[in-house]
């Protein structure tokens, strides 16, 4: 069949095995897949592309082209928005194997391939989202494949079903751009779906817009979270464990933004309290036991502080200065693990603690351990303060010694 003009500038190629979407580099306005399989199926063959009641099935192979030659289309670069919304890619019950190939496709604007069923084999090798790609509430029938793609914004597969995991391949997946404020530009994603519904205007007239609004954050925060748990899953049913507790820090990631749009009290809501605390805990500490380096470093300004205030306490104006001293260097500290990754502030405490850590080891090493101190026979049991000092640090030191073995099992963050 030769080629058929169906928007502008786009092409369908049926060939006599695939079919061939032709985008051009230059276009750059919205491609809905739904719309041009609506206007323009007819003009194909039933076992190109067939409509069934409101779905529409496309039966071919399909595969992205810039249009150039087979040298230079190696790498497909996409500046449309792509929409690929309740579309089914190959029947159910055909023999034949339908291969969806998006290989070395770099997609600049917002993917969409939600509610989509994928009945043939689908492939993103090498593919760049440069923006936000949705595959909510997809199913994968057959082999799917994202074989060294990159992610630079979140991505969404949330509620997506993958039918045979040991044929999904995430392996090499690049997602080093994605942090802590990457999934919080994902929740901001509310705003696109509103829009795209036609909800924003009339929200703004709205008496409770606020608390709308809240509940859609929350939603996407929720949808966040799960859509990383299930490549989260993916990886561990393929024994890829190291991947994927870097995937389960980005779930935990997106919990902790769910909890603190909750706004739980700690009157109110304990449980949810106690958890953001202990998640925004071990995401400075340690990013979720994933950063070796970073728990190390906490765990040298620890005792290099408790060192610090040991040797004023001890040598000299008495316990007094060590109130202003200890609340001084907490709050410093405090201050710089929320700023440290900006910069390099907490790389210089660090450094400076081992000069207080070299102190104690070479002054009474026993004090590094705090509750063996508690209930050692030189205990000063008429210094209350002195003991409050060592209770608390005993405790800070439980929590980064805990944090500090299981990042470097790396692997035990993993459930079984």
């Amino acid at each position: 069949m030769p080629k058929r003009q169906i928007c502008e500038n786009l092409h369908f190629d049926s060939a006599k095995d695939k079919l061939i979407l032709t985008i051009p580099s230059n276009h750059n306005s919205t491609i809905n897949m739904r719309e041009l399989c609506q206007i323009h199926y007819k003009y194909f063959p039933p076992n190109v592309i067939k409509k069934v009641g409101d779905t529409y099935i496309i039966c071919k192979s399909l595969s992205i082209s810039n249009g150039k030659s087979s040298e230079e289309s190696k790498k497909c670069e996409i500046k449309a928005r792509l929409c690929f919304s309740y579309i089914i890619f190959g029947e159910v019950d055909s023999k034949e194997s339908l291969r969806i190939d998006f290989q070395h496709c770099e997609f600049h604007k917002r993917v969409y391939f939600t509610n989509c069923e994928f009945n043939g084999n689908v492939f993103f090798n090498h593919a760049v989202f440069e923006r936000y790609a949705d595959f909510h509430e997809s199913i994968f029938n057959g082999v799917v494949s994202f074989y060294n793609a990159e992610f630079k914004y979140a991505p969404n597969f949330s509620t997506c079903v993958f039918q045979n995991l040991q044929a999904t391949n995430f392996i090499n997946v690049k997602i080093e751009s994605l942090d802590f404020d990457k999934v919080k530009q994902f929740i901001k994603e509310y705003r696109i779906e509103l829009k795209h519904n036609n909800q924003w205007e009339s929200l703004k007239q709205d008496n409770n817009r606020c608390e709308i609004i809240k509940e859609h954050k929350i939603r996407y925060a929720s949808n966040a979270r799960d859509s990383f748990r299930t490549i989260k899953n993916v990886l561990i049913a393929n024994n890829n464990l190291l991947d994927a507790s870097t995937w389960h820090k980005l779930e935990l990631y997106a919990k902790e933004h769910e909890l603190k749009l909750q706004k739980p009290c700690l009157l109110t809501a304990p449980k949810k309290w106690c958890d953001l605390w202990q998640l925004k805990f071990y995401r400075h500490t340690s990013a979720h036991h994933t950063d070796l380096l970073k728990i190390l470093s906490w765990f040298v300004v620890l005792v290099g502080g408790f060192a610090t205030i040991l040797f004023f306490t001890t040598d000299f104006y008495g316990l007094k200065i060590w109130w202003a001293t200890f609340w001084g260097i907490l709050a410093s500290s405090l201050t710089l693990s929320i700023i440290f990754d900006k910069i390099k502030f907490f790389a210089i405490l660090s450094s400076l603690s081992f000069i207080p850590l070299g102190w104690l080891l070479a002054w009474n090493p026993k004090y590094i351990f705090g509750v063996a101190n508690l209930f050692g026979n030189d205990t000063n049991q008429s210094n209350i303060l002195l003991n409050l000092i060592l209770s608390l640090y005993s405790i800070a030191f439980i929590l980064v010694i805990f944090s500090l073995q299981k990042t470097a099992r790396k692997n035990s963050i993993i459930p079984n």
